[in-house]
Parts: C-alpha cells; sequence; structure tokens
C-alpha cells in the first residue's frame, strides 16, 4: 500500500501572478516545498500536477529540470487531473496538498497518515473538517477507489474544480475522519497560506529567519517564531472569502464559521 502526495499547481494567479516559483530566501517556494515533503518518512512519492495550459510549460521544464515527477491534466477539472495522476503514478492512497501551501511540515503529514492507517477502512481523512490548523496546512487524504467513485458521480462545477467536494459533502456515502489540535485554534489566529503579497512577505521572513537553524523547520516552530514576531502576521480580518462562501446553499455539511465574509485588503 502506497502513498503518493499530489501538489496541484498553476503559474496563473490573479492577486499573485507567479507566485509558486517566487524565491523563498534561496530557491523558488515551490522547491522548498517539495523538498519539505519528501521528508516525510511515509509519502512513497510526491508528484506535481500540473495543467496543459501553454503557460504552464515552465512549470512542467522546473520539475524537469530538477528531476520531480511531473503530471499534466484538464486546466479547470482538478478532480479529472487527480484521478488521472493517481492513476498515472499506480495510487493506492493519495495525499492531497496545494501549490500555496509551501511550509507544509512533512511531520503532520506523516502523523495524519499514521492515524489513517490505525482508524482503519477511513474513505477519508482531513484537518480541515472542521480546520483547527491555519491556512496553508490543510491536509486531505484518501483512498484511490473513493477518488475514482467522485470522478465518475460528481456533476457540479466546484465538485469538479476543488476535487473533494463531493466526497466529504457526502458522509452518508462514505467513511470520514478529521485530525485536529486539541488544545488550540490556529485556524483563527494565523494565515500561512500565498496568495497576497502580504502572504509572500510573512512566509519569505519565516524562510529567512528559520532556514539556517533547520532547513526544515516544524509547525511549531513556525507558530513560536510568530509569537515572538507578531509584526509579521497576516491580518484575516481583510482576506477574501473562502470558496465555499460562495456554494454555501449546496453544501451540506459545512458550518458558516468557514464562510465568513470579510473585507478585502485594501493595498496602500
Amino acid at each position: 500500500m502506497n502513498f503518493i502526495c499530489i501538489i496541484q499547481a498553476r503559474i496563473a494567479s490573479s492577486r499573485l501572478l507567479g507566485k509558486i516559483l517566487l524565491p523563498g530566501y534561496n530557491k523558488p517556494l515551490l522547491e522548498h516545498l517539495v523538498e519539505r515533503l519528501k521528508k516525510s518518512k511515509k509519502i512513497n512519492k510526491v508528484v506535481i500536477a500540473t495543467s496543459t495550459n501553454k503557460e504552464d510549460d515552465i512549470i512542467n521544464e522546473f520539475c524537469l529540470s530538477r528531476k520531480i515527477p511531473v503530471f499534466r491534466g484538464h486546466p479547470s477539472n482538478l478532480l479529472k487531473r487527480y484521478y488521472e495522476c493517481a492513476k498515472e503514478f499506480k495510487a493506492d492512497n493519495i495525499i492531497r496538498i496545494t501549490s500555496d501551501c509551501p511550509l507544509m511540515d512533512y511531520r503532520l503529514i506523516d502523523k495524519m497518515i499514521f492515524s489513517f492507517l490505525k482508524k482503519k477502512n477511513l474513505d477519508y481523512y482531513s484537518n480541515v473538517h472542521p480546520p483547527t490548523f491555519p491556512d496553508g496546512f490543510d491536509v486531505e487524504i484518501f483512498r484511490l477507489e473513493i477518488l475514482k467513485k467522485a470522478y465518475l458521480n460528481a456533476k457540479k462545477k466546484y465538485e469538479k474544480e476543488h476535487v473533494t467536494p463531493y466526497i466529504w459533502d457526502n458522509p452518508n456515502l462514505f467513511k470520514l475522519s478529521n485530525y485536529s489540535l486539541k488544545k488550540t485554534n490556529y485556524y483563527d489566529k494565523y494565515r500561512l497560506t500565498l496568495d497576497y503579497k502580504e502572504d509572500y512577505y510573512l512566509i519569505w521572513n519565516i524562510f529567512k529567519n528559520l532556514y539556517k537553524k533547520n532547513k526544515f523547520f516544524s509547525f511549531e516552530e513556525i507558530i513560536n517564531f510568530l509569537k515572538k514576531n507578531p509584526k509579521y502576521v497576516v491580518n484575516k480580518n481583510y482576506i477574501k472569502v473562502n470558496w465555499m462562501g460562495y456554494y454555501f446553499k449546496n453544501l451540506k455539511t459545512i458550518n458558516k464559521k468557514y464562510t465568513k465574509r470579510e473585507k478585502r485588503f485594501l493595498y496602500v
């Protein structure tokens, strides 16, 4: 039984163009992410899944030049891209990570894989339903046959675009479970994903301050750094609404808290 980590990646971004290839102190952020994930003791292979769009040729070339396994698939139907990628690399289980999470900690993934196996017969396991980790540390684990069911049965646009809604929004069809922080909820405190230039400023400074001491610094080290350096923290009150907010009426299992509409950041 293997675990293939598939990172969805594209060069286009309406808010921060080319963000995943921006420098992260000494190398592109996407390269940092791949190296951090390859430290895992439980992931068998890390694969970049990008689109067939011409603009994403640069990602394909980036991967080939660094001998990173890469797959090219449907530009907008990411469910199809994930399924075809998983089949191509003969995955038994898939770990879904997005490329705008360059700080991802392999230790978190290893703990979740251990728990996924220990619970037995799970179809889908994540740390986002409900979320207690900050944006930027989302992890989803699911079996290939479950991904296939979603691929064959998902009809709605958002189910195809966001890969897993058909699975986690149908708890009557699948065996689901969630991995949560026990003592605190960092989801409401910190934002560690990469969408805006403010996010990049924070992430770059995290690498600048932590990388020399430990190239593969942990989630806990990041949190401690933010507690000691609150000036870098991105104000979540100004960040865009979660995609789920646009489909709230269609989703059966999402709490309104996930979709709180917040003010757009006003750049000065």
